[in-house]
């Protein structure tokens, strides 16, 4: 997994990419322009961190991805309960269901499944 975060326009990018991969840079440029309005130097200045972070791949300007969603999905949210929730993910759920929400009793089931199933024997 990589160490290095990727920003809010990184990952809508990086959406486009799992979407789209392999992609041309100029096709994925032209995507970007109709779904964000982002100009060419923006889409390819994100490309090439994104390249340097080790996120993707631009091989003769063919874009693919290195890191998939659910791997990135993953490192965010490990960095999301280290860093506002002291590592706790307990103090992460309250925050979560605060408010009011409520969930239902499926997606409860499926939360308990879950911890089960990653609980220390």
């Amino acid at each position: 997994m990589k160490e290095n975060s990727i920003g809010d326009s990184e990952y809508k990018l990086m959406e486009l990419i799992w979407e789209y991969s392999p992609v041309s840079s100029g096709d994925l440029s032209n995507i970007c322009e109709m779904v964000h309005g982002w100009k060419k130097t923006t889409v390819y200045t994100m490309l090439k961190r994104l390249a340097d972070k080790g996120f993707i791949k631009n091989e003769k300007s063919v874009i693919t991805f290195l890191v998939g969603r659910d791997e990135l999905q993953q490192q965010q949210s490990e960095e999301l309960v280290e860093k506002s929730f002291k590592g706790s993910l307990p103090m992460f759920v309250n925050a979560f269901l605060g408010g009011g929400k409520k969930m239902s009793k499926e997606d409860a089931a499926k939360l308990i499944d879950m911890i089960e199933e990653h609980t220390e024997e």
